[in-house]
């Protein structure tokens, strides 16, 4: 792609984004041409493959569509017979770009039109006009499957649209045509704003140079079209973002705007109808929510209405919660009428009749031939094709009048698309270019200050309380998976020793990895069989990965931007070792090797970069516990079979390694492993992150946190279980005293994981209103 695009030479009379009729480049393509600066599309394939990093760490890349689950599981064990496909949105690095005296005729355009089906829908829903004079069909009206009769009557609803799309393409002759009107729940406004963040972070001098507008304040006249879109007498309205969860196509920009509007995300299991009101069910109670941002359709928004899908879960009754006026939708209930093609076929007939203005744009007729624009093809050796894109333009109504994004989103069609449902997964940034200043957006209805740091919803913690337990059982599958392999491969003999006194050893501590019943002594183990036990193992860390990348992925608006790439990584580590092709023996150690970083990696993110509030306690909590019941678990398939004196040493080892404190034993004590000494690192000794102790102390501290005297009277039951004496003795194969103290620590360890789900996990009950109201 040279300084002047050469390469795009006109063919025939198609219109062309960069090059005029008479082979020149159009001036606002040489102005982006010039501050974009590269001539070589390989050059252009490494800011793609930047770009692509970028969106796979705000989630484009591993939430939901990321990773295919060959038998995925649920938090407790039991097959999901489901499948996730990878889906990822990818960035083209070549801009659509418009000028600013083009795009703001565009704009206007697109203004008239929203005001335009505001009055359709107000008709519709009301005295019905149109019907009246002809204009509309009853019939088709009636006959619609988006007609939503029941939320009709005067003063149903204040505004039908804050956020409103339109989706806008070139005909072959360069002309602007309408595509589709998006009202019911219109998307594309959260990946404009990401599409943007990541080329600022990609091109960061093209933009500067190129003078584009920006669009990162439009994320600000969206909060403040919401905030108007509140019940009367509300002046700070608590906002959330609805979303039918991570298996919504869209749910990556669902989980971004909750993030960068501030809002929570919920489902419909996060929130409940009562007193005419909707409450979202949190960890403190009941919090009064007054606007829902809508993710979900019409149709899949209230069981309890008439024209719902039948498989959207929804929220009952909250469309006669919003007809009473104690909760507003955004866009109001009902709105996806006009997104009915027949319908709208006389919207410029409606528009002339109830605003007494014509519209600026017609609609493109079927078939139409399109114009083109640069698109890098990345697929073999990186050269430029000639495309056609789609331009969505975004509005929203607030307080300062309707604003539009001085951008949007633009999608490239795939060869044969109709243009209304793209099947290519490539967008653009799109870029406005001119000397015309574009207007910042100004909150006037500034909503007083609050701090909902302490407001978590009850599934965010418990997904995050699941999480900290994948992570850890994930990787304590992986260490002793990778521990008793090296030990194999190192002393193929250790399996013979004291009538394979180490190899059941190593087999009950790879089964306690894998979250089976601990294996007793049963006689001789052979190095294949213990193969075999170190192949179900690594099973067992796929499955753990897959769970915890499925909690991460519902609430990613929790975790940072570089968690993201972290589990972007552990996702392909997922993959490759569940190949089936793959030779176990060559993946287990680099490949174990790299989940252990990844999931330090991840660890170390969600110790330093995640707010210590609610949420992050949960998810250590989680993280605690399985430790907890990982080091007991270990100890009773090892020292607690009560290995010789010939093979306490090897046993002894893969124990400390399998629980990472081979290198503070090493430094404490410097003579060969003795078992009282094993006993205390692993058992009692605070200093060590590792000790049950240690993860006993905090769970403490967490309980106190939470202000729950029961979960600490709970704890405190296992450290004073933990301290009970524990001898060298035995009786037959079993060390009873340490069996002793392992079955009452995690007899406590359930329970207070019972008594945890009891407490925060269950419906609260009593309504709570939040601070600040």
């Amino acid at each position: 792609m040279g300084g002047e695009f050469t390469e795009f030479s006109r063919h025939g009379d198609t219109y062309d984004e960069v090059v005029e009729r008479d082979g020149s480049v159009r001036p606002v393509w040489r102005t982006a041409s010039s501050a974009l600066g590269v001539s070589d599309p390989h050059a252009m394939l490494q800011r793609r493959m930047a770009a692509d990093r970028l969106l796979d760490a705000q989630g484009s890349g591993h939430l939901v569509h990321e990773l295919t689950l060959g038998e995925p599981v649920d938090r407790r064990g039991s097959t999901i017979h489901t499948r996730s496909e990878s889906r990822p949105w990818r960035l083209d690095p070549i801009p659509f770009v418009i000028d600013e005296t083009e795009f703001s005729e565009l704009s206007g355009h697109a203004v008239e039109r929203m005001r335009a089906l505001e009055a359709f829908l107000a008709d519709c829903y009301g005295p019905q006009l149109l019907v009246a004079e002809g204009i509309l069909s009853p019939e088709k009206l009636y006959a619609s499957s988006l007609y939503r009769p029941a939320i009709g009557g005067p003063g149903a609803v204040h505004t039908w649209l804050r956020h409103y799309s339109i989706d806008v393409i070139r005909d072959a002759s360069g002309c602007w045509k309408v595509v589709q009107d998006l009202t019911d729940m219109p998307s594309g406004c959260g990946y404009a704003l990401m599409n943007r963040e990541v080329s600022a972070r990609t091109a960061p001098d093209a933009i500067r140079l190129a003078q584009v507008a920006p669009i990162s304040e439009h994320a600000q006249a969206l909060r403040d079209a919401l905030a108007e879109a509140a019940p009367m007498m509300r002046s700070s309205p608590r906002i959330v973002v609805l979303t039918s969860g991570p298996t919504n196509p869209t749910y990556v920009e669902h989980s971004y705007l909750a993030a960068r509007l501030g809002y929570h995300l919920v489902e419909s299991g996060d929130v409940v109808m009562r007193s005419g009101r909707l409450w979202l069910r949190a960890l403190s109670g009941l919090e009064p929510i007054d606007v829902v941002y809508r993710r979900v359709s019409d149709d899949g928004l209230d069981p309890l209405e008439p024209g719902h899908d039948g498989h959207t879960p929804g929220i009952p009754g909250v469309v006669w919660g919003a007809r009473r006026g104690g909760v507003s939708l955004a866009n109001g209930y009902g709105s996806g009428l006009a997104e009915d093609l027949e319908l709208t076929a006389c919207l410029p007939e409606a528009s002339q009749r109830l605003l007494g203005r014509a519209l600026g744009l017609e609609t493109l007729p079927s078939g139409s031939r399109l114009a083109t624009s640069p698109v890098l093809n990345a697929d073999h050796d990186p050269t430029y094709d000639r495309r056609s894109v789609v331009l969505r333009l975004h509005v929203t109504l607030g307080s300062n009048g309707h604003a539009v994004m001085p951008g949007g989103t633009a999608r490239v069609l795939s060869n044969n698309d109709d243009p209304r449902r793209p099947t290519s997964r490539l967008s653009k940034d799109v870029w406005v270019v001119g000397a015309a200043a574009v207007p910042r957006v100004v909150a006037t209805n500034a909503i007083p200050q609050v701090d909902f740091g302490t407001s978590v919803p009850t599934r965010v913690a418990d997904a995050l309380y699941w999480l900290g337990r994948a992570a850890e059982r994930a990787e304590t599958a992986a260490r002793s998976a990778r521990v008793i392999n090296a030990q194999l491969e190192q002393d193929p003999l250790l399996c013979d020793l004291d009538d394979s006194s180490w190899g059941n050893a190593a087999r009950a501590l790879l089964a306690s990895a894998s979250g089976e019943i601990t294996a007793v002594n049963t006689g001789n183990v052979t190095s294949a069989e213990l193969q075999n036990c170190v192949r179900t193992t690594v099973k067992t860390v796929a499955t753990q990965i897959g769970r915890l990348v499925h909690e991460a992925t519902t609430v990613r608006e929790y975790l940072s931007s570089t968690t993201g790439q972290v589990l972007r990584r552990l996702g392909r580590l997922h993959n490759q070792i569940t190949q089936p092709e793959a030779n176990p023996h060559e993946i287990h150690d680099e490949a174990l090797g790299a989940v252990l970083v990844e999931l330090a990696a991840f660890s170390g993110l969600t110790m330093e970069s995640t707010v210590r509030g609610p949420a992050w306690t949960f998810l250590d909590i989680g993280r605690r516990i399985e430790r907890s019941l990982a080091n007991l678990g270990s100890l009773e398939a090892t020292l607690g079979q009560n290995p010789g004196p010939a093979t306490l040493q090897s046993v002894a080892e893969s124990l400390l390694e399998a629980n990472e404190s081979m290198v503070a034993y090493r430094r404490r004590y410097r003579s060969d492993v003795e078992f009282s000494a094993v006993i205390d690192m692993l058992l009692r000794d605070f200093s060590n992150p590792r000790s049950l102790a240690f993860q006993l102390q905090r769970l403490s501290e967490h309980a106190t946190e939470l202000d729950w005297p029961h979960g600490v009277a709970i704890i405190q039951q296992a450290q004073a279980a933990s301290h009970q004496p524990i001898h060298n003795h035995s009786v037959g194969t079993r060390s009873l005293q340490l069996d002793a103290v392992i079955f009452d620590v995690r007899d406590a360890l359930l329970n207070l994981t019972a008594a945890i789900s009891a407490r925060w996990f269950a419906a609260p009950v009593n309504p709570t209103v939040s601070r600040g109201r």
